[in-house]
């Protein structure tokens, strides 16, 4: 393997993690967002974003 497809392979890692780290901040936004107006219940937001049951009752506590 060439050194440029070496770079090549961590760039797209790079860029991959990047991008599933901006996803998974959208979905707690979201699910902030879905607690604060509080008419969903913590499993309906973990179904909605997407988010482990356990993160959104953190984010809830953590909202007041």
């Amino acid at each position: 393997m060439f050194l440029h497809d070496i770079l090549d392979k961590e760039k797209e890692e790079a860029r991959e993690e990047g991008f599933e780290q901006g996803a998974h901040d959208k979905a707690i936004e979201s699910a902030r967002n879905l607690l604060a107006m509080d008419v969903l219940t913590p499993e309906q937001i973990s179904q909605a974003t997407g988010l482990p049951l356990d993160e959104v009752l953190e984010l809830k506590e953590n909202l007041h």
